[in-house]
């Protein structure tokens, strides 16, 4: 069965039968094999008499949930041969690192600045930016099975500012929050920020329009296990209007006055 990662950095395989590719792991149904049947442990499965016959004495194995797709029929529960579900899913933990990777939720980045979005900023001062600090936090969750258990980590690592002039600032960071008490407004931010060369007066709505990208590395480990995922990212609209300052000239004192 071939594979491919699609656009959300997910693995997605191409199934027997299936016009489309489908996600290799889904997180309701599990890890699709090469039968064309997704499976997912179903440790606290009890079954009926006629389906526990299936369980040979004797053998390592266990129940396994399984829904089939395109060229494949069937669902249920079944019983598998430990040595058997072996060569169609990976081990357990890469199963439920998928699974919890899936699950990850983050915040979209709550911007700030100085001056404050909304206030006309200013040519050739400098802007302080940032993200608050609730929304740059590492995010986990935990997917479990009797018996293991994997927690996917996901931790803010980049801001990725795109100010709408034709400017891009990288902070690694989530920048500095710019002092209640005040600094002397030719002061830069130390670590992310931008000074405007232009006014955005010509603009449409005479606002520059960008977008702020927070970039997250994301790990699993559990069940004596571990791994990387590909990067995520959230990304939020922003809008800046920036001014230009005039000088005016007042005429002084005749010479020789």
């Amino acid at each position: 069965m071939a594979s491919g990662t699609g656009d959300n950095g997910l693995r997605v395989c191409y199934s027997a039968g299936v016009a489309r590719p489908v996600p290799c792991v889904d997180p309701e149904y599990g890890w699709l094999a090469d039968d064309g049947c997704y499976y997912k442990p179903a440790p606290d499965f009890e079954p009926m008499p006629v389906l526990a016959a299936q369980v040979e004495p004797g053998v390592d194995g266990s129940w396994y949930a399984m829904e089939c797709l395109g060229m494949s029929t069937g669902s249920g529960v079944i019983w598998r041969r430990a040595t058997g579900i072996a060569g169609l899913m990976p081990p357990i933990p890469a199963v439920l690192a998928q699974q919890a990777r899936s699950r990850l939720v983050l915040p979209a980045p709550r911007v700030r600045s100085s001056p404050v979005p909304g206030v006309p900023q200013l040519v050739g001062l400098p802007v302080w930016l940032w993200v608050d600090a609730a929304s740059w936090r590492p995010q986990s969750t935990t997917a479990a099975v009797p018996g293991a258990a994997v927690t996917a980590t996901a931790m803010p690592v980049e801001l990725t500012w795109r100010l709408g002039d034709g400017s891009t600032v990288v902070c690694h960071g989530p920048g500095t929050p710019y002092p209640a008490d005040g600094v002397d407004p030719a002061t830069a931010s130390p670590s992310c920020g931008h000074t405007f060369t232009r006014s955005s007066a010509a603009e449409p709505g005479q606002a520059f329009r960008g977008s702020v990208m927070v970039t997250w590395s994301v790990t699993w480990a559990g069940g004596g296990q571990g791994g990387v995922f590909p990067v995520l990212t959230q990304t939020t609209p922003i809008t800046f209007q920036v001014a230009e300052s005039q000088a005016v000239t007042l005429p002084g004192p005749s010479a020789g006055k």
